[in-house]
């Protein structure tokens, strides 16, 4: 299955173990580590320095260049996993990662997903993962496992909802 994410064609109750997903290729620039790392409001001190932000910086820290917060791969995979999973996958579904290489300015990154096992389960089916990004170079830069489910849609969530808001002054 290839294609962007979030157009990414959920899972069918069918997909076995060996299907794989591929998210759409994102290039790490600049402008994106620095919008990622580099703090919030710009201001005069905008971006922070950072390994993410600053060239001087990150090779005070014995590193060849900036590069890219491991967080921004985590993101990628989470698009792929709502992809596949559909919405409830942010409130039902889990992942564990780990980096594994660092990610340069300048690279394509690819978030990848290959079925593990399935389970049938309350009517659904639970699925397992593998999960990874991978540079243009075919490197594998996060590795890690997730989980989602597919089938019916879930029943609304029955835990305690937030306490309604106050009215606003000048509301009747």
């Amino acid at each position: 299955m290839t294609g962007p994410a979030a157009g990414t064609q959920r899972l069918s109750e069918t997909a076995g173990v060996g299907h794989e997903a591929v998210g759409p290729a994102k290039t790490v620039t600049s402008l994106r580590t620095w919008l990622f790392s580099g703090g919030w409001p710009p201001g005069e001190e905008w971006p922070d320095k950072n390994i993410h932000t600053d060239l001087e910086f990150a090779l005070d820290c014995g590193l060849p260049g900036r590069n890219a917060a491991g967080a921004m791969m985590e993101g990628y995979v989470c698009e792929l996993m709502v992809g596949m999973f559909g919405p409830a996958w942010l409130t039902s579904g889990s992942y564990s990662v780990k980096f594994i290489r660092t990610v340069d300015i300048g690279d394509r990154v690819t978030a990848r997903a290959r079925i593990t096992a399935r389970r049938p389960r309350a009517g659904r089916v639970e699925i397992e993962a593998d999960l990874w990004c991978e540079n243009q170079r075919g490197d594998r830069v996060m590795v890690g496992t997730g989980a989602g489910s597919i089938g019916p849609p879930l029943p609304p969530s029955t835990g305690s909802a937030s306490p309604p808001l106050p009215p606003s002054a000048g509301e009747d």
